[in-house]
């Protein structure tokens, strides 16, 4: 098993900009066009869009979400942007959660792909 150690600095958004998102804007975001990544010289990138290509499952600490620090394993399914130089974000099926889910990659702590 391979085990990549990276870590980045997000800030977080204040809590009143986090409640002030709302449904509608979350499904206006969701429907916006997605720029597939095939490529990346980034190595945390570069493991999801591997396992992405190959078939493969991937394990992390996301530090996003409902539960940061949570350990998540995924099935990739698209790794993407939403703009051209903007944030990467990894879709697929999340096992904790037992549904699809969309990870931003800033978030991700530690990547360990199963062979």
């Amino acid at each position: 098993m391979n085990i990549i150690r990276l870590t980045r600095r997000v800030p977080a958004l204040p809590e009143a900009i986090q409640k002030e998102l709302n449904s509608a804007q979350l499904r206006e975001w969701l429907a916006q066009p997605r720029i597939p990544i095939l490529a990346s010289r980034d190595p945390l990138t570069r493991r999801f869009v591997e396992a992405m290509l190959n078939g493969e499952r991937v394990d992390f600490i996301y530090v996003g979400g409902s539960t940061p620090g949570a350990n998540r394993s995924i099935d990739v399914s698209l790794v993407f942007r939403q703009e051209e130089h903007g944030r990467i974000y990894v879709a697929g099926f999340c096992h904790a959660r037992s549904g699809n889910r969309i990870f931003c990659l800033d978030r991700t702590m530690i990547i360990r792909r199963r062979c």
